[in-house]
C-alpha cells in the first residue's frame, strides 16, 4: 500500500492524535486498507478455483489423450474396410489426441504460471493473473471440449471398422446420445466463468 501525504489540515494541525481531521483521515485509511484486503482475499479465492478447475481439466486431458495414443497405437486397421472410414477414424483419433494434448500444456501453463504472477508479480497482479486465468482457462476448456467431441467420433468410427453394418449402428447411436446430451441438464442460468 502506498503512503500518501497527510491532507493539508491535518498537516497545518501537526497530525497530532488528538485531532479529529488526522483521526477521520487514519480512519479513511484504515477502511481503504481492509477493502483492499478483502479484495484480495476474493480474488485469492478465485485464482485458487481456477487453479483447481486447471489441474482437474489436464488430468482428464491427459487420460483423453493417452486413450487417443492407444487407438492410434494399438489398434489393426482392418485392410477390407472402406478408405473413408479408416481415414476418418485416423483424422479423428489424432484431432482428439492433438487437442487433449494441448489442453494438457495449457491447463499446466496455467496452473503453474498464474498463481506464480499473483505472489511474485508487481502491485496489481492479483488481478491481472486472476483476469488472465479466466480468460486462457476458458480457451483450454475449449479445447478440451474439441478434443472430447473428436474422442467420440473417433469411437464412432473404431465401430465402423471393427463391426458389422446393423453393430455399428448401434454403436453410432450409443456414441451419439452421451454427446447430444451433454451438459443439458447441468447448465446453470449463470455465464460461464
Amino acid at each position: 500500500v502506498s503512503r500518501r501525504p497527510l491532507p493539508p489540515q491535518a498537516a497545518k494541525a501537526g497530525g497530532g492524535a488528538h485531532d479529529p481531521s488526522a483521526m477521520l483521515y487514519a480512519d479513511k485509511r484504515a477502511l481503504e486498507t481492509n477493502l483492499k484486503v478483502s479484495l484480495l482475499q476474493i480474488r485469492e479465492k478465485e485464482l485458487n478455483f481456477y487453479t483447481q478447475n486447471c489441474l482437474a481439466v489436464g488430468t482428464q486431458a491427459a487420460l483423453l489423450a493417452g486413450f487417443a495414443y492407444a487407438g492410434l497405437t494399438q489398434v489393426s486397421v482392418p485392410k477390407d474396410k472402406p478408405y473413408i472410414v479408416k481415414l476418418l477414424y485416423l483424422l479423428f483419433t489424432t484431432g482428439a489426441m492433438s487437442f487433449e494434448l494441448i489442453a494438457v500444456l495449457n491447463t499446466t501453463l496455467l496452473s503453474m504460471l498464474g498463481p506464480g504472477l499473483a505472489l511474485r508479480g508487481p502491485d496489481g497482479s492479483m488481478h491481472k493473473a486472476v483476469d488472465g486465468m479466466m480468460y486462457e482457462y476458458r480457451k483450454a476448456f475449449f479445447t478440451f471440449g474439441l478434443g472430447l467431441i473428436a474422442f467420440h467420433f473417433s469411437a464412432l468410427m473404431f465401430g465402423w471398422l471393427l463391426f458389422r453394418p446393423c453393430a455399428s449402428v448401434f454403436t453410432c447411436r450409443s456414441c451419439c446420445c452421451p454427446v447430444r446430451g451433454n451438459g443439458t441438464q447441468f447448465t446453470p442460468d449463470l455465464p460461464f466463468p
